[in-house]
């Protein structure tokens, strides 16, 4: 399966140095800021090894990729303002990743996710105003429960582009680890002032 990740150069090294690269906490821009994201990494990473199964020894996070960009199946726009200014040179890399070890998200219900919201499926106005209203009824740990239970939306990635829902427009994978044979293209990304 082809996928896109845009990675430090120091990534790219580490392939090239020693066949892989893993996903360190330490490095990783949402793991360390001060709202880190450890509960809904740590979330998918159990929904991870469901799926595809546990992580490979010494593997503590995984590594993030595209899999569409704007419902299309194709790389990134790295200039896009969907990545972190780069203060840094980083790299584009194309794999080939077997599909039986990525899980793929709907990258705008994973927003959803992070902000420890419901993930709601509502196509029209009126579903919207009724799952309001059902929402609104509900005892707080009741809500808590089902807002959980939502997250598994992020697993719906067919297209579906209207007024009230977009999803699969872009389209994330997470895979355990880079190995060197995944790699097809790597593209050198200057810092941008």
């Amino acid at each position: 399966m082809l996928l896109w990740t845009v990675q430090p150069q120091s990534a790219w090294t580490d392939i090239r140095k020693t066949g892989v690269f893993r996903c360190q906490r330490e490095k990783s821009f949402n793991l360390t800021k001060p709202d880190s994201l450890e509960k809904p990494y740590r979330w998918l990473m159990d929904r991870m090894r469901e799926k595809i199964g546990p992580a490979p020894a010494g593997v503590d996070y995984p590594v993030w990729a595209w899999h569409t960009w704007e419902f299309e199946r194709r790389a990134p726009d790295p200039n896009s303002a969907a990545f972190v200014k780069r203060t840094e040179a980083k790299v584009l890399l194309t794999l080939d990743v077997p599909a039986f070890q990525a899980v793929l998200t709907d990258f705008d219900a994973w927003q959803l996710l992070l902000q420890n919201a419901y993930v709601a499926d509502a196509k029209t106005e009126e579903e919207y105003i009724r799952l309001e209203a059902w929402m609104e009824g509900l005892a707080p740990e009741t809500l808590a429960r089902e807002t959980e239970a939502s997250w598994d939306r992020v697993f719906l990635i067919d297209p579906v582009d209207s007024e009230w829902l977009t999803r699969g427009k872009y389209v994330q994978a997470t895979f355990w680890e880079i190995r060197r044979e995944y790699v097809k293209k790597a593209e050198e990304l200057p810092a941008l002032e």
